[in-house]
């Protein structure tokens, strides 16, 4: 018999299978939106990462110059590698600096000079992590143009003459997973070599 102040066991089970319904739902919307957020800050932060990246990339590339031992100011200039030599500590030796992609990150390696005529051994290089998440993969990192740029001209062709390079342009690609949104976003910045420069 059915009580006209209470609930049967058939109403009882209808309610508590409707509320573990939208319980369940709940959760998995609530799931997917801290996935998202996370997926979101993440991205954010390797932005971030990558303009503290470029602002410190810049200013060290403004710093090249030639060698301890006489050395061409720049070493490498290719798509993803950039080595060239600039003072970048409080000394008074110019050490080698290499910019580089490994994997999806970006890295600095920083070599500090020995002995007399000075030498930079490979072995001494120090390597740090300046940004990851960077997903150029073939792209080029850094883009390369003579004393003639005025901002139209196209790069100078891979392997380029290092002694036309005065200006280089950088392209990251930032995306921490590229399976999921967000997108990737590009930041890019452009300096020359201020001890090479002419008109630039």
């Amino acid at each position: 018999m059915k009580s006209a102040a209470g609930f049967t066991l058939v109403e009882l089970l209808i309610t508590a299978s409707i509320l573990a319904i939208i319980g369940t739902l709940l959760g998995v919307f609530a799931s997917a939106g801290i996935r998202s957020w996370g997926q979101n800050r993440e991205q954010v932060e390797a932005q971030e990462s990558a303009r503290a990246a470029l602002a410190r990339m810049t200013k060290t590339i403004r710093k090249a110059a030639s060698a301890d031992n006489g050395a061409y100011t720049i070493s490498t200039a290719a798509a993803q590698t950039l080595t060239f030599y600039a003072n970048v500590d409080s000394d008074t030796n110019r050490e080698q600096v290499r910019f580089f992609l490994q994997g999806t990150n970006l890295k600095i390696g920083i070599i500090q000079p020995v002995g007399q005529p000075a030498t930079y051994p490979a072995g001494n290089e120090a390597v740090s992590v300046l940004a990851g998440g960077i997903q150029n993969s073939a792209n080029p990192i850094f883009l390369y143009y003579d004393t003639n740029y005025t901002g139209t001209q196209a790069a100078l062709t891979q392997p380029v003459n290092l002694q036309d390079v005065r200006l280089v342009h950088i392209t990251l690609s930032i995306d921490t997973d590229t399976t999921k949104p967000p997108t990737a976003i590009d930041l890019q910045t452009s300096t020359s070599f201020r001890n090479l420069k002419n008109n630039l």
